[in-house]
């Protein structure tokens, strides 16, 4: 029934260390998808703010730009008269050459890529790059900005690639008459390479590796994080199977510590009850023995009666043994001193241990007791007497040392002796009734002494035992309630 009971317990505390498990699973593994999904949205953010910030700077680059360009070909355009150009005829004319070096001195000053003198329908005039005269501008994919800067003022075209992967944006100002400012059919061209392109590739490059170590550093906090919750999960869940554990072992002691107990309340009534049927006619054998062996002469029959009369007394102590044991701490309290509670144990285990036991008591008067000093005593009395027998059939007797003390409302008394030591066999059943090491021992002593403990709000343990000696604990209440 016991073993039923402790399979249910362990299973019910199974199935509980699996329902919290499965409970802090499910709520890290959530803890866990709302902060990646902060982590992804905070990427997300930081993404979308910096196109938009990217492209908030490439706007302003641009515009930057365009201004530059204009100006430099709207002050290019200002230097050039419109005397003179319809009759210019070839690169060499001296007016061609004036005007090429008014150009490339403004390439030179303002560092432009470009800078021509076309025609309105894009043939060529005069060139820094290079480029004969009549032929074509190479600029016939802004064939409408230069054909709009005569009406509009300067222009500016798209951003166009060339094969060496370089940027660059051309910008277009009429050639206008000095006179009347009506424009003329030349215009002046320039080409400026877009170097904001480059420090904005560097931006955004630089963006993308802050982004890509922001992923970095979220996915290892992610893993991180994965790690601490799963352990936490492991540990909470061995924790939890441990305790499942423990409280199954402990309702196991529990039941089998109530089995004993109960059994030795069977057993303390059962003593109770035999002890009284035995005790009134124990009590007349040993008054008729007694009779019998004062009245007897012969020696070997008076000899025989004295050792009916001891069999008898060893019988009458076995039954007193069991009537303290079925019956507990049962006086009313009285106020005594420690050390007079004490006293008569010292004595009774220098009496028993005779001279090669030395037999010490430290302890002060000591706070004043009210307890059930009948009760008291004799568990104290058994702790003595017994160390006080073990010394005495120790060879060289030896030395059993009663320290007292006191804490609050706890007295606490130590016996502890150096001599051979509790058998290996019997320790760890010590306290159980009629267990015992000795040839003549009933086993009721150490019960009985720790059922009056008991009784009276303390305890009784074997702190240790050995070759070199044994220490037992005993403590109890100043007052009994």
């Amino acid at each position: 029934m016991a073993q039923a009971r402790n399979s249910r317990s362990f299973i019910l505390g199974l199935a509980f260390t699996l329902v919290v498990a499965a409970a802090l699973s499910i709520g890290a593994l959530f803890a866990y998808w709302q902060i990646k999904s902060g982590y992804d949205e905070q990427a997300e953010r930081r993404r979308q703010v910096a196109d938009k910030q990217g492209a908030e700077v490439r706007e302003g680059y641009a515009e930057q730009l365009s201004r530059r360009l204009k100006t430099y070909a709207a002050s290019a355009a200002a230097g050039i008269s419109t005397q003179g150009l319809d009759g210019i005829q070839s690169e060499h004319d001296q007016l061609a050459q004036l005007y090429r070096k008014r150009l490339a001195a403004l390439q030179q000053e303002s560092g432009v890529r470009r800078a021509a003198l076309v025609r309105r329908d894009g043939t060529l005039v005069v060139d820094t790059d290079g480029r004969k005269f009549g032929l074509p501008a190479q600029f016939g994919q802004d064939a409408n900005e230069l054909e709009a800067c005569f009406s509009q003022g300067p222009v500016t075209t798209i951003e166009y690639t060339d094969e060496r992967g370089r940027v660059y944006r051309n910008a277009f100002a009429p050639v206008r008459d000095l006179d009347t400012g009506a424009p003329s059919n030349f215009a002046v061209a320039i080409e400026l390479e877009a170097d904001y392109v480059e420090r904005l590739n560097t931006i955004r490059e630089r963006g993308r590796l802050d982004r890509e170590a922001q992923i970095r550093d979220n996915q290892d906090r992610l893993v991180t994080l994965r790690v601490v919750l799963g352990t936490m999960v492991g540990a909470v869940f061995i924790v939890t199977l441990a305790a499942a554990l423990l409280i199954a072992r402990y309702e196991a002691r529990l039941l089998a510590d109530l089995a004993r107990q109960r059994r030795l309340a069977e057993l303390a009534q059962f003593s109770a009850g035999m002890a009284h049927q035995i005790k009134n006619p124990l009590a007349a054998m040993r008054g008729y023995a007694e009779l019998i062996s004062r009245q007897l002469e012969d020696p070997l029959q008076k000899k025989m009666s004295d050792k009916l009369v001891a069999e008898i007394s060893a019988l009458d102590r076995v039954v007193r043994d069991f009537l303290a044991f079925s019956r507990g701490a049962h006086g009313s309290p009285e106020k005594l001193t420690l050390r007079s509670a004490l006293a008569p144990v010292v004595d009774a285990a220098k009496a028993r241990g005779g001279e090669p036991v030395q037999v010490e008591l430290h302890c002060d008067e000591g706070p004043e007791l009210e307890v059930d000093a009948t009760s008291l005593r004799q568990a104290l009395m058994n702790l003595g007497v017994n160390a006080a027998e073990a010394l005495r059939e120790n060879a060289g007797g030896g030395r059993l040392d009663i320290r007292a003390a006191f804490n609050g409302k706890m007295v606490t008394v130590e016996f502890e002796d150096n001599g051979p030591g509790i058998p290996e066999e019997v320790r760890g059943r010590l306290f159980e009734p009629f267990v015992t090491g000795k040839a003549d021992g009933t086993g009721l002593g150490l019960a009985i002494s720790r059922r009056l403990l008991r009784d009276l709000g303390g305890e009784l343990l074997l702190v240790r035992t050995g070759p070199s000696g044994t220490m037992f604990k005993a403590t109890f209440a100043k007052k009994t309630e």
